[in-house]
């Protein structure tokens, strides 16, 4: 059997593979890449991963959220004479079964070992990197899906940002994903619910839910989509509308600290000052996605030819992700306050990705060998620059002894 005689196999066992196989073909290495990759040293943990970590760990081990011991690091407020973490609870007690099973032993130093919330950041990450293969095998075929889900695997921030600490990215990207294979199926209560979890880990993603449910309604003339999206979406948002009241003392769906910067930016935002944002977003030289990830640039040409192909989910699916971003880049900074790098993209970029894969596709069986060639040689760029952003260390001071 000569060689490609052996690939043509190959294809042809993923071909007719089941989806839960060549999701864990997906899933499991790219899992043992994140875990491999992510960060172990809590000296070098982000401010928001603490904060997050911190309520899991407590209610594990004390079944309580009081965090008065922490009450010197951001993110942790006195609200009515009790000292909590302002994380969503979604982010807060993701954590939580993996510091029930470590016990007293995740308690290290200073704060707990983060490793454990970690170690979820990473496995949700690697998850939303499996039910993103399965989203796109309704687009193409399982080999396609397969490598495109792994080049978005290692050729974004999600595992530089998502995968390496517990942001909420990760877990988001997994609900949004999970919503948006939902919605290719019709089963909206299942999209719904899908985005109200992400909601309740990151609550701006509210606007992706509404947008997408009412898209998708209005264009196929049903109220259905929109009833059973935003039933599920508000579950997740009325939780955490509660939890806000009881824990933050407030029933707005932005904590402590936040809210108040939201309004102002919004509000005294110039429009020459947010199309800077805007362009900043795409192509700063520090914080932007196509510096970080620029195989995203091939996915631009067959835009036009794709949109007109594309299923209505994907069309939906697209839309909320985009007016997400534009209503997110006139609420906060673009550059979400890392030294490089971008993060605010990843619930845009899982939700544009089913209509990317399709541009791609359209321009990659068109192009030249050249241009094959270029886009490859991106691939290996973007992977070099999230290697490059893992291993460049962040001294957290808040978090350094004497």
């Amino acid at each position: 059997m000569n060689h490609n005689e052996q690939l043509q196999r190959i294809r042809d066992r993923i071909g007719s593979a089941p989806a839960w196989q060549t999701f864990l073909v997906v899933f499991l290495p790219v899992l043992g890449l994140y875990l491999l990759t992510m960060q172990t040293d809590n000296v070098e943990s982000n401010f928001d991963a603490v904060a997050a970590a911190l309520p899991g760990w407590r209610f594990a081990l004390f079944g309580d959220i009081d965090l008065t011991q922490f009450e010197q690091l951001p993110f942790i407020f006195e609200v009515e004479g009790r000292i909590v973490s302002n994380r969503p609870p979604g982010i807060s007690f993701l954590s939580t079964p993996l510091y029930w099973l470590v016990g007293e032993r995740s308690f290290t130093g200073m704060v707990p070992s983060l490793l454990p919330a970690t170690a979820m950041a990473a496995t949700t990450s690697a998850a939303a990197m499996g039910v993103l293969h399965l989203i796109l095998r309704r687009l193409t075929t399982p080999m396609y899906a397969m490598a495109g889900a792994l080049v978005f695997a290692v050729g974004t921030s999600t595992w530089s940002i998502s995968a390496n600490e517990l942001w909420p990215h990760g877990p988001a990207q997994l609900f949004l994903a999970l919503a948006v294979l939902a919605l290719a199926s019709e089963r909206f209560l299942g999209s719904g619910l899908g985005f109200g979890f992400a909601v309740l880990i990151r609550p701006v993603t509210a606007i992706i839910a509404a947008v997408t449910g009412l898209w998708h309604g209005w264009k196929a003339r049903a109220w259905k989509p929109i009833a059973l999206i935003g039933l599920g979406a508000a579950a997740g948002l009325g939780t955490l509308l509660l939890y806000n009241h009881q824990v933050l003392d407030t029933w707005s769906p932005a904590p402590a600290g936040y809210g108040e910067g939201f309004i102002n930016r919004a509000g005294n935002q110039s429009v020459f000052g947010y199309l800077g944002d805007v362009v900043g977003f795409l192509f700063h030289p520090k914080y932007s996605v196509f510096v970080f990830s620029p195989f995203l640039l091939f996915t631009i040409p067959g835009l036009r030819n794709a949109w007109k192909s594309a299923p209505a989910w994907t069309k939906a699916s697209a839309i909320g992700g985009v007016v997400y971003i534009l209503i997110h880049l006139r609420l906060n900074r673009f550059w979400g306050g890392l030294a490089f790098n971008y993060r605010y993209a990843l619930e845009f970029l899982i939700m544009l990705s089913p209509l990317l894969y399709l541009s791609w596709h359209a321009w990659y069986h068109k192009t030249t060998d050249v241009g094959r060639r270029a886009f490859w040689y991106s691939v290996a760029v973007s992977v070099a620059a999230q290697v490059i952003a893992i291993n460049v260390g962040f001294v957290n001071g808040s978090l350094v002894t004497a």
